[in-house]
């Protein structure tokens, strides 16, 4: 291997990128004529389709990833040998058994398995079912957990035998808006929605922290809470967002810290924010909006705005321990009871620490 040449070639690929002009071609042109030596594998297109079911404990049916490739070097492809294709699994579970595999070799692509595309350059398509990755890690597959990834690397080999993989690329060249070639692939494991967390939920929050000089201005109306010791009892509804799977709306994102600790506020929640369940958690997304020291439903460019954040703590049948907290610095602990008292999905449980 020419490890000098390689080099200063990866580094005159990148500089070519940040200099380059924005028409395609024209950046081809430009690196080709630059790049004495070297080689980049370009993404052309990447679909990941790994959906688990928590249910059944296996992958749905036609669960896939799925990359497009487009091989450039210094000879416009000619230099192309071979293309290895790598892949381990990541175990990222908060707990359990560890199911973390080195990496095998999944596939070994010739000059032959590629094709010239509309460039002139070698393109392909690499695909793989969650049954061949299955077996390649040789993973359990009922331990699955939300979050899980398989990764990818693939090494390319020219006929002059240099070899590129994912050390040797710079920014430009594995992220950059046009080569977007790092070599190396995280598809992370989805997961199919199949219950609804929709309903009123009764809550007991107990108020750990409020923001400081959160009073409403102009009046001496005192803090209606004493973090650490308050005690807030109410109920919260989540409505499903028609069309989004996973996807709720809340009555309050602050389980009734918010309007407690700042009497005649409002319950924090707007149009713009849902929670959002992956699987393995809840994700507020949007901001609360206040105007006038009110919480308003919409931004209307005059008011202040922020988001929360949970984190699931614990997970016992039907009652879920979530640490929640804001951007303006309230924060608190809530023991959510899910309505009718049915437990909360096995997944909670899967991905609890």
């Amino acid at each position: 291997m020419k490890t000098y040449n390689k080099r200063i070639a990866i580094l005159g690929l990148a500089i070519a990128t940040l200099f380059a002009c924005d028409d395609e071609d024209k950046v081809v042109d430009e690196i080709l004529a630059t790049v004495g030596t070297g080689a980049v594998l370009r993404t052309i297109d990447e679909d990941n389709n790994l959906v688990y079911n928590f249910d059944t404990n296996a992958f749905d049916a036609g669960s896939s990833y799925t990359i497009d490739l487009e091989e450039q070097d210094a000879e416009g492809g000619a230099l192309l040998e071979s293309v290895q294709v790598f892949v381990n699994f990541d175990d990222r579970s908060a707990g359990g058994t560890d199911m973390d595999t080195d990496e095998v070799l999944l596939q070994t692509l010739a000059a032959s398995d590629f094709s010239a595309g509309e460039r002139g350059l070698p393109i392909t398509t690499i695909s793989y079912t969650s049954g061949e990755l299955v077996a390649a890690t040789g993973i359990d597959e009922s331990m699955i957990v939300g979050k899980d990834r398989f990764e990818f690397r693939l090494v390319l080999t020219l006929t002059n035998g240099e070899e590129y993989s994912n050390d040797d690329v710079g920014g430009p060249v594995s992220g950059g808006a046009y080569f977007s070639a790092p070599f190396e692939y995280f598809p992370v494991i989805a997961c199919s929605i199949t219950d609804d967390l929709s309903g009123t939920h009764s809550y007991v929050t107990t108020i750990t922290t409020t923001a400081p000089g959160q009073n409403p201005p102009g009046d001496n109306v005192p803090l209606g809470c004493d973090p650490g010791t308050t005690v807030v009892m109410g109920d919260v509804t989540w409505t499903t967002v028609d069309g989004t799977p996973g996807e709720y709306t809340s009555t309050d994102m602050g389980f009734g810290q918010f309007d407690s600790c700042y009497p005649g506020r409002g319950p924090a929640t707007g149009n713009d924010i849902t929670i959002v369940w992956d699987c393995t958690s809840l994700t507020p997304d949007g901001e609360v909006y206040i105007k006038d020291s009110i919480v308003i439903p919409d931004d209307d460019d005059e008011d202040r705005a922020f988001a929360y954040g949970y984190s699931i703590t614990s997970v016992v049948g039907a009652e879920m321990t979530i640490e929640f907290s804001n951007a303006l610095g309230d924060s608190g602990t809530v023991v959510l009871t899910r309505e009718g008292g049915v437990d909360w999905p096995d997944i909670f449980l899967s991905n609890n620490p």
